[in-house]
């Protein structure tokens, strides 16, 4: 597997990469979330370069950068045997005042900086699980830019219709 970037990984048992956020709880106490190996693995086999530019170049230090975290999809999700499994989906959010897109070839390119769209957040969804051995509260499945809201800033466009509950805003 082809795990590189811009600080070295900081995997643990099925996670790629381990990193710290803010809490659903309190925005001012910390959790390790992880980005599982098969998480990753697809991103790659996907050839979706640019998004694994923007995980090592936002995603893998930004998360305490977080303005707000909402949970629950307002759409139905199927994980495995859960059919409520849209009620565990932890969304972050915030601006981000770097962008990154990978320049070249998968084996010879390199995350390029750049600065992002205006108007736009970054959010990364996070599938929330019960801690485990690792002391891992949550697999990050997604990540990408959306629309920033015209009346909430730093979060996205319409997340009262897109998102359940807001547990916090700073």
């Amino acid at each position: 597997m082809m795990c590189f970037g811009m600080r070295d990984i900081q995997g643990a048992g099925p996670y790629c990469d381990v990193m710290q956020a803010p809490s659903p709880a309190d925005s001012g106490k910390i959790i390790k979330l992880g980005i599982r190996n098969e998480t990753f693995r697809e991103y790659v086999k996907r050839n979706y370069r640019t998004p694994i530019a923007q995980y090592y170049g936002i995603v893998q230090d930004g998360l305490h950068r977080a303005r707000h975290l909402f949970r629950g999809l307002k759409r139905p999700l199927m994980l495995a045997d859960d059919t409520d499994a849209d009620k565990n989906v932890l969304i972050y959010a915030w601006r981000s005042e770097i962008d990154f897109v990978w320049v070249g070839s998968r084996h010879d390119g390199n995350p390029e900086q750049r600065v992002p769209q205006p108007n736009r957040v970054f959010v990364v969804i996070v599938r929330q699980e019960p801690p485990n051995e690792y002391d891992v509260c949550g697999s990050i499945e997604r990540w990408n830019w959306i629309e920033e809201d015209p009346q909430l800033r730093h979060a996205p466009i319409e997340h009262e219709k897109r998102y359940g509950e807001n547990l916090w805003s700073i």
